[in-house]
């Protein structure tokens, strides 16, 4: 019997069981277990039991006195011996008890694109994989899963997640998706088409910033922003911090959905449609949250960066914006559309600002100082004006 353990930054202990727990070693799994739980202030236990073989009565009375520790505990990855073994035990109805995902094998599998998050390889002629590479992202995984169903059921065009898969260490979404790829990449083969798929892209958020959302059906996005810029106290001042909670409150109310990281190679395009893959971060607010956001992936970097997010030339994704915010817009007009991105650029550099609360990417000696001073010389200087652009 082996233990291993992985405290998280959302504060989640999971915990590892490999071998089995039986009369002869459980008071030193009980041992080792509670040394484990008592380490760390956890907001929740998972228990991952997928290398788990077998686990006796003397085994479920070490769970036992675990659950009445701490409630918020699940056990996750059984196999079916030991899913049949908590199930005639009455486990099952004591605490969450999921079973072991199928595993799935990718050497032969093309990559379709990659991201700071995950990748999309396509599994089959029919279907794709949307592998993540952290090995504790089920919960984001799970979230995914869920919302992409109620994004599809409010008639967003999104591809529905039928099966979470596991790849080695990682976990995954399989989705049916015939002869699709990722817009970065039919891009990068069809640059001629950079027009046309242009106003695809405008049309396809449009219909997302349309879409309103019954009260309580998804998280605020204006709450979100409120929590990750509080958290912003440690890395700048509280006069600082104040300015951004007014900024981020001058961006007005709003029932419709919101993406929260629409980008080419989190868009599907199929049979000359957009298809949305990626919807772990729906929330409900205004859709100058998606616009600011966008302008943190098209826009507002540097070359490389933008580059590095989008599997895209930049020079093609800045055309790709001027394009979109055209379409988006509905006009021609270069004075509407320069206020219109300025606009965005305040949420944007917002945006920008709360990743170092979230992002340990981001608070990396020698990029939070650029943060920092970008955000303090083009944000927080002209504090008052870019309150007043977003009320306009």
């Amino acid at each position: 019997m082996n233990l291993k353990s992985i405290f998280n930054e959302k504060e989640i202990l999971t915990i590892y069981i490999e071998g089995a727990i039986d009369s002869t070693n459980a008071s030193e799994a009980e041992a080792q277990i509670m040394e484990l739980y008592h380490a760390q202030t956890a907001k929740a236990v998972v228990l991952d039991v997928e290398k788990l073989k077998y686990i006796s009565s003397s085994g479920l009375r070490v769970l036992l006195k675990l659950r009445k520790l701490e409630q918020n505990l699940e056990l996750v990855n059984a196999s079916s011996e030991v899913y049949e073994i908590l199930d005639m035990t009455g486990f099952t109805e004591l605490l969450p008890v999921s079973k072991a995902y199928r595993r799935i094998n990718l050497d032969d599998c093309k990559e379709l694109g990659a991201g700071g998050h995950g990748k999309v390889l396509r599994l089959n002629e029919d279907t794709i994989v949307k592998l993540y590479y952290a090995g504790d992202s089920l919960e984001v995984i799970k979230r995914e899963q869920n919302y992409a169903k109620k994004a599809f059921v409010m008639g967003v065009p999104t591809a529905i997640p039928f099966d979470i898969v596991k790849c080695d260490d990682m976990y995954g979404l399989v989705f049916e998706l015939v002869d699709a790829d990722i817009i970065s990449n039919y891009l990068n083969e069809h640059p001629d088409q950079l027009v046309k798929i242009a106003e695809k892209y405008a049309q396809t958020l449009k219909q997302l910033h349309t879409t309103h959302v019954a009260k309580d059906a998804l998280s605020s996005t204006k709450e979100l922003y409120r929590s990750r810029i509080e958290g912003l106290r440690d890395y700048m001042t509280d006069e600082e911090v104040d300015t951004l909670h007014r900024i981020n409150d001058a961006i007005p109310e709003s029932d419709t959905v919101v993406h929260g990281d629409y980008h080419p190679k989190n868009i599907m395009i199929q049979n000359g449609e957009l298809v949305l893959i990626d919807m772990a971060d729906l929330t409900t607010g205004h859709p100058l949250y998606d616009l600011g956001s966008m302008a943190l992936t098209h826009h507002l970097p540097r070359d490389a960066r933008i580059e590095m997010i989008t599997g895209m030339k930049a020079e093609t994704v800045r055309q790709l914006w001027q394009l979109f915010l055209a379409n988006y817009l509905g006009t021609d007009d270069p004075h509407a559309i320069e206020l219109f991105a300025k606009k965005i650029s305040v949420v944007g550099l917002m945006k920008m600002a709360s990743t170092m609360a979230f992002s340990t990417g981001a608070r990396v000696p020698g990029v939070m100082e650029t943060v920092l001073a970008n955000v303090r010389n083009n944000l927080l200087a002209n504090a008052e004006q870019m309150i007043k652009l977003l009320s306009m």
